[in-house]
Parts: structure tokens; sequence; C-alpha cells
């Protein structure tokens, strides 16, 4: 017999003695007795067979549910909009628009590449490399238009959130935004002019000799910033030439610092000071730093004279905080102990964690007097003591979070 027929002849037999069943319920319904009475139950059964399937609820008293499909959107715009009328922090908001873009066009680039990732092993069967399959100029004409569209959107994202911090500012930006508001008008125009000025003179000049070429646009360049000059005062000018500075920048990106404006801008001050009176030394051979050990000796040494000046400016666990804060770690784990919510402290602690764990990785591979079997273990001993010991700090639900945001660290401890 077919067992196809066989098959569909058992699952009709089984629906048509379902079916008589339900019939005859339906025909002998039971009546209580007057004596009696009844009570009716409503009730609902719920099944859950993955609970990380289901809609995230935040319950809020005096609030109705909060779900995120009230705020997520296939349209970037809109979402970045959601986002920020929830009170989503900045930062945030640009790390989550950042994961869904790349997620979107790496899935975008995969359905791209489909066809020929179908062609692996017919490749293989002719000694082919698979790489020839991708040296189509249709398909890389594709591809890198998939790579401009991302960086657009990348850009537009970043403009909305700047725009966000800065609303109904003409001319404002952060070089200059403690210019009063008619003075950033006034620069804002002569910027417009002076960009039309360029363009016009590198049009002028497109055909002439190189010498010619850099010796007008040099000139045009100087008068600009003269002009430029004239409109602020000695002060406004001093102000904008540290807010571009780079120990702005690197005041700018210090997490967990508690300090007042004015700390932080004396702090800036204080950098660009000791920068400019101890210059970073220069190796012989850019392309070769690592071999040269007089390059090294006086690295070594300003550092220890920026330590030093710093320690004396902040005392010393001013400076200890400092140094965490510049960390690029802290900052990540910051990130993290506010997904978390986690005090900040938190992240202080769990990088004083990776920072001993690191340190005794360092000293053990450096131990010569240890075999390669001993050292082995005891990297594979710090490795899982290390874990044991994080875990507890981080606690059960958000250990799982650490691996994946930055937990790679930890697979580099015994190899």
């Amino acid at each position: 017999m077919n067992l196809r027929a066989f098959i569909l002849g058992t699952v009709a037999a089984n629906l048509a003695l379902f079916g008589t069943l339900l019939w005859q319920a339906a025909r002998a319904p039971v009546s209580p007795s007057p004596a009696e009475f009844s009570i009716t139950t409503n009730y609902v059964t719920e099944f859950e067979t993955d609970p990380s399937a289901r809609v995230p609820v935040v319950k809020v008293p005096g609030s109705p549910p909060f779900r995120w499909s009230q705020v997520e959107s296939t349209n970037y715009s809109a979402y970045l909009t959601n986002l920020l009328a929830i009170g989503c922090p900045k930062e945030t908001v640009g790390d989550i628009l950042e994961a869904r873009l790349a997620d979107d066009f790496r899935g975008r680039l995969r359905e791209l590449t489909r066809p020929l990732q179908a062609r692996f092993w017919e490749v293989a069967a002719t000694d082919g490399e698979f790489k020839e399959l991708f040296e189509n100029t249709q398909l890389e004409k594709a591809m890198e238009e998939l790579k401009a569209e991302k960086k657009r959107v990348q850009a537009e994202l970043q403009t909305a959130l700047s725009k966000e911090a800065k609303p109904g500012k003409p001319g404002r930006n952060e070089q200059f935004g403690h210019l009063p508001e008619a003075k950033q008008v006034e620069l804002a125009e002569l910027e417009g002019r002076h960009t039309k000025e360029r363009d016009a003179l590198n049009r002028e000049v497109a055909k002439a000799p190189p010498a010619e070429r850099s010796a007008k646009q040099k000139e045009l360049r100087e008068r600009q910033q003269t002009e430029r000059r004239a409109l602020f005062t000695d002060a406004e000018w001093d102000e904008a030439e540290l807010r571009r500075s780079p120990q702005a920048a690197k005041v700018r990106e210090l997490r967990g610092l508690s300090a007042t404006p004015d700390e932080l801008r004396s702090l800036a001050r204080s950098l660009r000071e000791f920068d400019n009176e101890h210059p970073r030394p220069m190796p012989r051979d850019p392309k070769r730093r690592d071999d040269d050990p007089d390059y090294k000796t006086k690295l070594d040494e300003r550092e220890e004279q920026r330590k030093q000046h710093l320690t004396a400016r902040l005392s010393a666990p001013g400076f200890a905080t400092f140094e965490r804060g510049s960390d690029p770690r802290f900052h990540t784990l910051i990130k993290l102990a506010r997904r978390l919510d986690a005090p900040p402290a938190s992240a202080a602690q769990w990088l004083e964690l990776q920072t001993a764990a690191q340190e005794q990785v360092r000293q053990t591979r450096q131990n010569t007097a240890l075999a390669d079997d001993a050292r082995a273990l005891a990297l594979l001993a710090i490795r899982a003591e290390t874990e044991r010991t994080l875990q507890a700090a981080v606690g059960p639900r958000g250990w799982s979070a650490y691996r994946r945001y930055t937990g790679d660290w930890l697979k580099q401890l015994d190899k």
C-alpha cells in the first residue's frame, strides 16, 4: 500500500471520530437540578516554550505596561525619535541604533552574496578560488553601494543626535558654543562666505601650476583666518582654541570622574600646558619604533613626568581616578553597568579584577623558572579563578551579558 495514502486515511479517520464525539456531546447537555447551584470559572493556561521569545513588559506603578514594540521601528529616524522620547540617553540611543544598523546591513550583504555561497563546493570541485566569484564588476558595485548607504545612514543618525543636543541654535557648535547668540550668527555667515571664496579659488587655480595654486590657497587661508580672529575677544579665542584641543577631547572622554565644569576646563588647560612643555618624542624610524630603545626610554621618562604633574594637581587618588576614566575598558564596563542597572562603582570593581588577572598572567608568562606544562596549568587556574570571581561580582543575570559584550579578554588568559 502506498505509505502516503495510508497516512492520509489514518488522519481522516481520526478527524471523523473526533467530530462524532463532539456531536454527541452537544446533543446531551446536563441541566443542574433545582436543588443544586453551579459555579462557572474562567481560566487561561499559557504554555511557554521559549521565555526569551516573549515581549518584555516593564511595569511602572501608576502607568500602563510598556512594551518595546511601542518604541521599535524599522525606520531609523522614527526609532531614534522614539528612544529619545522615552528618556533614553543619547549615548545609549547611539549604541542601540549602531547595533541595529550593523545587523540590518549584514543581513542585506548576506542576501546579496547568497547565490555565490551556494557555489562553494562547485568551485572546490574545479580547483578554483572561491574569492574569484566575488571579482564581479556588478557585484562589487552593488556591495560598494551598500557600504555607501550604510555610511550615509550612520552620518544622518549622528547628525540627528548632535542636533538633538543643541536644538534651535544657529551656528552653534562645540567649539564656539560659549559665544553670544548674535556672534554665532555672524560667525556662521562668515563661514558661509569663506566657503564660497574657497570654492571659487579652487575653480580658478584648478589648471594653474602647483606652486602658484599652493601660494594662492595659502594667501586665502591667512586672510580668512585674520577675518575670523577679528570676531573674537582674546578670552573668547582662548576658550575656542582650548575647546578644539586634543587635551579637551581627552577630558571629555573621561568616565567616572566627579568634577565641575570649571575643574574640567582647568584640567584641560593643565594637560595642554604639560604637552607644550614636554613634546612627545619621535622615533628615528616611525615604522620601526619598537626597535628604538632610545625612543622607548624617552617615552617612559615623559610618562613619569606626566604622572608627577597630574598627581601634584589631582592628588594620588585623583590621578588613579583620571587614569581609570581614560581607560577604554572602563568605558565599556560603564555602559554594561548601565544596561544592567548596576551602580557605576561596579564597573570600577570589574576593572580592578580584570587588571589584577591580566597582571598575574603577565608575571606568570615571564616567570622563566616555570616549565611549559606548569605554566600552562597556572594560566588555566588563573582563568578559572578569575571567571569564578567575576561571575560572583557581576551576578548570574549579568554574567552572560558580560561575556558577550566585554569578555573576550578572558579567552586570552590561558593562551
